[in-house]
């Protein structure tokens, strides 16, 4: 055999090296395409725990508007829808409470000048189907 019939042999890919070429390709494709649901899943969690968020500290805002004195102890919204059905923030229950507190921040029986409102907003997680919660709190005081 000559060198120049040995180059003509080796000059090409082999079917068998196409195949597994072909095969990785495949394999590597398949892994790619498995990752977007998860991806997905991801996106659409951050913007259900965003929109919590969002959904949660608009009704802070909208307590401190009032005097202190006129926001109530005890459970001042229970748990029910935020929007009404068909809108975007229909899925999500918002509850919120508020409790009278020391300066320690701890639970008090008596008005020492200090409430703590809590608003706890919940949704169903999109990938498990599961009820998640998303809880936000502050502390309001008496002006004096």
């Amino acid at each position: 055999m000559t060198a120049e019939q040995t180059i003509r042999n080796n000059a090409g890919f082999s079917l068998i090296e196409i195949m597994v070429a072909i095969m990785i390709l495949g394999v590597a494709f398949i892994g790619l395409i498995g990752a977007f649901p998860y991806a997905l899943s991801i996106i659409t969690e951050a913007k259900n725990r965003t929109q919590a968020a969002y959904l949660a500290q608009e009704k802070i805002e909208e307590l401190y508007q009032y005097n202190y004195d006129t926001i109530a102890t005890g459970t001042i919204e229970i748990k029910n829808h935020v929007g009404a059905a068909g809108s975007h923030t229909y899925p999500y229950q918002r509850e919120t409470t508020v409790t009278l507190i020391d300066r320690n921040l701890a639970d008090a029986v008596t008005d020492q000048g200090l409430k703590k409102i809590s608003v706890t907003i919940y949704y169903i997680n999109a990938f498990s189907k599961t009820e998640r919660s998303y809880n936000i709190s502050t502390v309001i005081s008496r002006r004096q």
